[in-house]
């Protein structure tokens, strides 16, 4: 055995750089679709929670006027989003826009006992 190169292997890097540069383009590209998920995921729980706090806020106000000062519809601006309001029947239509989507609830309106308020 001399000096210079061993005839035991005779292939190249080429394949082994390849290999690499896929293998961790896989994980980056995994990597960047979870975080897509997790911001998607974020942003929609903060959404939801905006719209709950809304259509709470504005029941507490709703149930506190007199059933006689009550609109049977309308439009209710919040710092976050808005709210607008239908009453059929015995039910309120409550559509509540956050962030530009929109979701719908139906609660039941608990009459006014104090019609003085």
């Amino acid at each position: 055995m001399g000096n210079g190169r061993s005839r035991k292997y005779e292939g190249g890097v080429l394949l082994t750089a390849v290999f690499t540069v896929v293998v961790l383009s896989i994980l980056l590209l995994f990597l960047a679709e979870n975080y897509r998920i997790q911001a998607q995921f974020t942003r929609r729980t903060r959404q939801y929670y905006e719209a709950q706090i809304i259509k709470e806020l504005f029941l507490t106000d709703y149930q506190a006027l007199a059933e006689n000062k009550r609109s049977k519809s309308g439009e209710v601006t919040y710092n976050q989003g808005k709210l607008s309001y239908e009453k059929k029947d015995e039910h309120l239509v409550l559509t509540v826009h956050v962030d530009g989507q929109a979701r719908k609830f139906e609660e039941t309106v608990e009459k006014s006992t104090e019609e003085s308020k």
